[in-house]
């Protein structure tokens, strides 16, 4: 009795025997045919942990790539925007250099250009990339800017607060200020209201031509770079250069005034002191494209860092979990002739008569 047991435990090893080599040998080929290890981080151990931290890495640094790459584009387009808002603001500083000889119809000229000018410069900071508004900070679904009509229309800001200052009767006063202290002369109304010191909320340059929640000083617009490492820029349409540019296209507009509104004296005044105010505006445009464009370069290098860090966590993948072709090859024929000898054994068992077997 004890004996046919024992018999019976020999088939049954040596067919649990024959279905694991078969298994090996399925596994093995498979390996050999596409290059990769079936169960790398069985075969690892402990050491299976840095297999998976290899492959968060490039998880991680894909995507840190793609967000860089797409901040890059953004920042290009702001780039490109600033190189039109910035010719554009040379275009009108050449026409206030000319306020020695400019006169009459020349007047009418400079005010019809600076309400075209104010209308294209508005319409590059509205622009925007990939369904967001470029020049909006973080309230990025919203136009940053009101329309041009809003300040150099015939109803806009600046006609209106000329007749308003010419209700009394009297001539306007360009400049100065009166006994109390206050300014209530063409310029200092301007000046209150572009730099957002007017009595009056809706009289200011947030309240007639600004209108994203999202200003310049505020939470800065952020890229993550890295683990816990961010890039910050600060762009936005309501910037101190774009402000003085919008404060002196506003003045210039006014230039085709009838001579009783304003006479031929206080348009000069206006065209100085529109002129200074475009060309500070253009110095302010220099510098903050140069931040912005040492952000982009930076970018970029960490964009090729990234590009680095994934192809060398790859390369470790690949030899961790890439076969060995030599090893498997052996394997497998070892396998091929184990499988032949086990073959070759049941087939003989097969051909004994029950007694012998027995």
């Amino acid at each position: 009795m004890y004996d046919r047991v024992a018999s019976m435990g020999v088939s049954i090893g040596r067919q649990s025997q024959l279905n694991r080599m078969q298994a090996d040998l399925a596994r093995f080929t498979g390996e050999m045919s596409s290059g990769r290890k079936a169960d790398p981080a069985r075969e690892l151990g402990v050491g299976a942990s840095l297999l998976y931290k290899l492959h968060a890495d490039i998880q991680q640094g894909e995507a840190i790539a793609n967000t860089g790459a797409l901040a890059g584009q953004r920042l290009t387009a702001m780039q490109d925007a600033l190189k039109s808002v910035g010719g554009l603001m040379d275009q009108m500083s050449t026409e206030t250099l000319q306020a020695d000889v400019l006169k009459g119809v020349s007047f009418e000229t400079i005010a019809s250009n600076a309400r075209e000018v104010m209308g294209s410069m508005m319409d590059l900071l509205n622009s925007s990339w990939n369904g967001q508004s470029l020049f909006a900070g973080l309230d990025s679904a919203t136009k940053p800017l009101a329309g041009a009509g809003a300040l150099t229309g015939a109803t806009g800001w600046a006609a209106t607060a000329l007749a308003d200052l010419a209700a009394g009767g009297d001539p306007v006063e360009i400049g100065g200020s009166t006994d109390d202290g206050t300014d209530a002369t063409l310029l200092g109304t301007f000046n209150a209201m572009f730099r957002n010191t007017a009595i009056d909320p809706d009289a200011s340059f947030y309240g007639v031509v600004y209108q994203a929640a999202s200003r310049t000083g505020e939470e800065p617009s952020q890229v993550r770079i890295g683990a816990g490492e961010t890039l910050q820029y600060d762009m936005r349409a309501d910037h101190p250069a774009f402000r003085d540019a919008f404060h002196a296209l506003s003045l210039l507009s006014l230039l085709d005034q009838p001579e009783e509104a304003l006479p031929e004296d206080a348009k000069t005044d206006i065209l100085r002191e529109a002129g200074s105010l475009m060309r500070g505006a253009r110095s302010q445009l220099t510098t903050a494209a140069g931040i912005l464009g040492a952000k982009q370069e930076r970018l970029a290098r960490v964009g090729e860092i990234q590009d680095r860090t994934v192809t060398a966590a790859a390369s470790q993948i690949n030899d961790l979990e890439g076969v060995d072709y030599y090893t498997i090859s052996d394997r497998i024929s070892t396998l091929q002739i184990q499988l032949q000898a086990t073959y070759s054994i049941t087939a003989q068992v097969s051909k004994l008569s029950l007694v012998n077997y027995l």
